[in-house]
């Protein structure tokens, strides 16, 4: 965990915009959290977090699959008052898999130094166990991540009933402003959500036997690790299996209770071809290892860390 004199070393204040219940969402705040990294976390709910990350939108993007108003979006701002030629060294980053390495890069103990108070690095020294560590996160922010979605969305503004699509917005999800837009106009959001996403019954049901044949393939991976330790690479949690932990999780129904960063709707008011194929991935290898990986290492929101708002606390 972070110590007090690691954040006076670092001199950095986080700040974090998401959409709450966003899986990509949930990568960055469980980086933040795993190296215990105090932030202020500023909640939004689809569409409505253009208003909110007006002022605050990258001016570069990560890349084809993400626009000025991506989240999450990290801000890290450096506690002492030096600055650069313009005046700004804040440093902003619009990716999930950008800000697990900044993160890594910035709060992970050193292999050389046991004496510092810190997390284990969820990348390795190790130049070749750390490409099998990056590779494994890029498939999976490539085959699982989206596909995920597209199966969430689907069963949610598709299939299930207005009260559960309404629901979305509440629980600490977002403002209170935000909830009452969210819960009076949720037909035109999940509308818009379904158009964006290209969400139907073929989209949807090409994305399920997408991810059958992927957990199929993590299977294989978890069971072939020579240490015998269960993890993707090496004998310890890594980037890769943080990754994949928090893209799989909607799908394998993993609520707040059991560790889930925001509140999600439990897989028992979802219709039963949902429910049942949430079953079928949690009794795969890799579904365990999901949610093994919450209850081991998941974790709760560092000390000093807080939920930030705008509109005099509405939004």
């Amino acid at each position: 965990m972070t110590t007090q004199k690691q954040e006076q070393r670092h001199g950095l204040r986080f700040s974090l915009r998401n959409i709450a219940f966003s899986h990509f969402c949930e990568k960055a705040r469980w980086t933040l959290d795993y190296y215990g990294v105090p932030y202020v976390e500023y909640r939004s709910l689809p569409w409505m977090h253009i208003i909110s990350m007006f002022r605050h939108r990258a001016t570069i993007v990560a890349g084809p699959e993400c626009s000025p108003f991506s989240t999450p979006f990290l801000t890290c701002t450096p506690g002492d008052s030096t600055a650069d030629a313009t005046g700004d060294r804040t440093i902003k980053l619009n990716d999930s898999t950008d800000i697990l390495g900044f993160i890594s890069d910035q709060f992970a103990a050193p292999s050389d130094n046991s004496t510092i108070d810190a997390s284990v690095n969820l990348y390795s020294d190790d130049a070749a166990t750390k490409a099998k560590i990056l590779a494994l996160e890029e498939r999976f922010d490539l085959m699982i991540g989206p596909h995920v979605r597209r199966i969430a969305y689907y069963e949610i503004f598709v299939k299930a009933p207005r009260s559960v699509q309404r629901e979305l917005g509440h629980h600490n999800n977002a403002g209170k402003l935000q909830s009452w837009l969210w819960s009076m106009f949720v037909p035109l959001w999940g509308w818009l959500i379904i158009k964006f996403f290209n969400i139907n019954e073929v989209s949807a049901a090409r994305s399920m036997d997408i991810l059958k044949r992927e957990f199929e393939h993590i299977s294989q991976v978890l069971e072939s690790n020579s240490t015998g330790s269960g993890y993707l690479v090496g004998s310890q949690f890594t980037a890769a299996d943080l990754t994949l932990a928090s893209l799989a999780s909607i799908v394998l129904g993993v609520t707040h209770k059991e560790g889930y960063g925001a509140w999600l709707p439990p897989m028992t008011v979802m219709r039963p071809e949902g429910q049942a194929f949430c079953k079928e991935l949690r009794q795969t290898t890799a579904g365990k290892h999901v949610l093994r990986c919450y209850q081991q290492h998941r974790g709760e929101k560092p000390p000093g860390s807080s939920y930030g708002y705008m509109f005099f606390g509405l939004w």
